[in-house]
């Protein structure tokens, strides 16, 4: 069933851009009333999921049969607009229940980013899928390999479960390279179908391989890369979220709005890094912003990288740097990985009862069952890490400031 808007006036601007926007999130076709009075007539008749209307065409009255409305649950979000962002108005429509506000006409980006923030606090009363994000701040650390195997691992891990992969780079896509996909649909053809995007519609748009995942390219066009914003980002992440028990995203190397809408989005990040100085540093940064970011502790998981025994650094070293424990690490397999991507598949398609193989099964399991009740808190030190340390010899003052 689709969602109810409400809009009065000229509050959201163009009344087609701002349906074009409502349908992105469930809305159907807003209906729309001239003034506030007639506004609280048909509120008090029917429910609302979501009213926009004018803030500087309110009365004191209309404000307190505003604020009356909104207690009686008659509809769950008010967006507020006006031409100037005057703090009194701001502050009098807030404490009569209006929960965003917008400088008049809203733009579709900012609309949609406000309505984006409201229907996250919506429960959801569907079932929904794990979203699995990996990430690393550095090229080059294997992000995509990871999330192709940790895809595959799940895949096989749970027969029964949906799984899919997204590749969410709009500019350096390597999905479909890494699985010899063929030239059929990608993320830009989901976005141009996502305001009328059903079941039936999304498996038609991404491709099904043999090792038990659904895959979504990235776009070959780069001129889609300024329409995929953090909003329609997050759009896309709960399709997918809806239609799939697991979906693993592997995310761009650098935190734009858009990547962070999806580690938002995210019940998981896998925060890839290797031991050595600077990957570690890397990610001793991103985590720095996870922290500021207010994320649980047990959402992010560092797993490290083609660990070798041979490494300079160990994993000790890697959780004394980043204050908190290495969630996981893989081993480095550089002939199979090769071999897997030579011919465009996971590497247990090539050989199931490798190392890695095995391991990524078992990063699939830990993932899928939570995190671990040993797993130490993000912000907690494991050593003191004096100056005589191998690693505090490497990263200097870096330990002082963590």
């Amino acid at each position: 069933m689709s969602r109810t808007a409400l809009i009065v006036g000229e509050a959201a601007g163009s009344l087609d851009d701002a349906n074009a926007v409502l349908r992105r999130f469930g809305f159907a076709t807003a209906d729309r009333a001239s003034t506030m009075s007639d506004a609280i007539g048909m509120v008090r008749d029917g429910h609302y999921d979501l009213l926009i209307l004018p803030l500087q065409d309110l009365s004191a009255q209309q404000l307190a049969a505003l604020e009356r409305e909104v207690r009686r649950d008659r509809f769950t979000f008010v967006i507020g607009t006006a031409p100037v962002a005057d703090s009194d108005l701001i502050l009098r429509a807030l404490r009569s229940g209006v929960h965003e506000f917008l400088v008049a006409p809203p733009p579709s980006s900012e609309l949609a980013t406000a309505i984006d923030r409201l229907m996250r606090r919506l429960p959801s009363s569907t079932p929904q899928g794990e979203v699995i994000a990996v990430y690393s701040a550095k090229g080059g650390l294997g992000t995509t390999t990871i999330a192709i195997n940790l895809a595959h691992a799940i895949a096989r891990n749970r027969a029964e479960a949906r799984v899919a992969i997204a590749d969410l780079d709009p500019t350096d896509s390597d999905l479909r390279v890494f699985l010899n996909l063929p030239s059929a649909y990608d993320i830009g053809d989901l976005l141009a179908k996502l305001d009328r995007l059903d079941a039936d519609l999304l498996d038609s748009l991404l491709t099904p391989i043999p090792s038990g995942i659904w895959a979504l390219p990235g776009p070959d066009d780069p001129e889609l890369d300024d329409q995929i914003d953090s909003s329609t980002m997050g759009a896309i992440i709960e399709r997918l979220r809806s239609h799939f028990a697991f979906t693993v995203l592997d995310c761009e190397h650098h935190l734009s709005e858009r990547t962070l809408a999806a580690m938002d989005a995210a019940d998981r990040i896998v925060l890839v890094t290797q031991l050595n100085v600077a990957a570690l540093k890397s990610t001793q940064k991103t985590l720095g912003l996870c922290r500021r970011l207010g994320y649980r502790d047990e959402k992010v998981a560092v797993v490290v990288n083609r660990h070798d025994p041979a490494d300079l650094l160990r994993r000790r070293d890697a959780a004394e740097v980043l204050t908190c424990e290495v969630f996981f690490s893989l081993p480095n397999d550089y002939q199979l990985t090769q071999a897997a991507l030579t011919q465009g598949v996971p590497v247990a398609a090539v050989d199931a009862g490798a190392e890695l193989s095995r391991d990524f099964a078992k990063l699939a399991a830990k993932l899928g069952g939570g995190a671990s009740a040993t797993e130490r808190p993000m912000g907690a030190r494991t050593s003191d890490p004096g100056s005589d340390s191998k690693i505090g010899r490497l990263f200097g003052g870096l330990l002082r400031k963590a």
